[in-house]
């Protein structure tokens, strides 16, 4: 059962009553019956109380969260690949990274893969995970050549403690 607070209570109770009577949705197979919306039929005029100012967080408060532009959770390893905006945006501008988690306290461990034009996941198993890349090269005329090529991730790992390192080979 799935708790709500006293404030989440009121603001859902308060959402419904805005809206008029529910439609009965159509359901298909396996799919989630879609939310009711909530309209807002005007906006007020007035601010309801004063307004308070949100200054931006310092980068060190969360790191380069701002940055990833690309995320793929593997909740199964306890890992996850992701990509951080970088490098030249027309060549291979994601600078990607997989990362083990060793724990709650202890965060992650974060290793550096490679800067690829556009990646996905094609295999995430125990010890090994692949990924299809396209990685871009400057020609000798100044035109983009793209290039296939797939990355394999091997690591050996208990679930405890993250090894310093892990093993990354390309193929074309």
């Amino acid at each position: 059962m799935r708790r709500v607070s006293m404030m989440g209570a009121a603001v859902l109770a308060l959402g419904l009553c805005g809206c008029g009577p529910a439609e009965t949705p159509r359901k298909t197979a396996g799919a989630q019956p879609a939310p009711t919306p909530i309209s807002v039929t005007k906006a007020p005029t007035r601010p309801v109380g004063p307004s308070a100012r949100h200054p931006a967080i310092p980068n060190e408060e969360i790191g380069t969260a701002a940055d990833i532009s690309q995320f793929h959770a593997l909740p199964e390893l306890s890992a996850k690949v992701f990509s951080l905006s970088g490098g030249d945006p027309a060549v291979n501008g994601l600078v990607t990274y997989f990362a083990l988690l060793s724990g709650p306290a202890e965060g992650w461990s974060v290793y550096p893969l490679g800067d690829y034009a556009e990646w996905r996941v094609v295999e995430a198993k125990a010890g090994r995970v692949v990924l299809a890349v396209r990685q871009d090269t400057a020609g000798p005329d100044g035109n983009i050549l793209k290039a296939d090529r797939t990355v394999q991730i091997d690591f050996a790992w208990n679930g405890e403690t993250p090894p310093n390192a892990v093993d990354v080979s390309t193929t074309q």
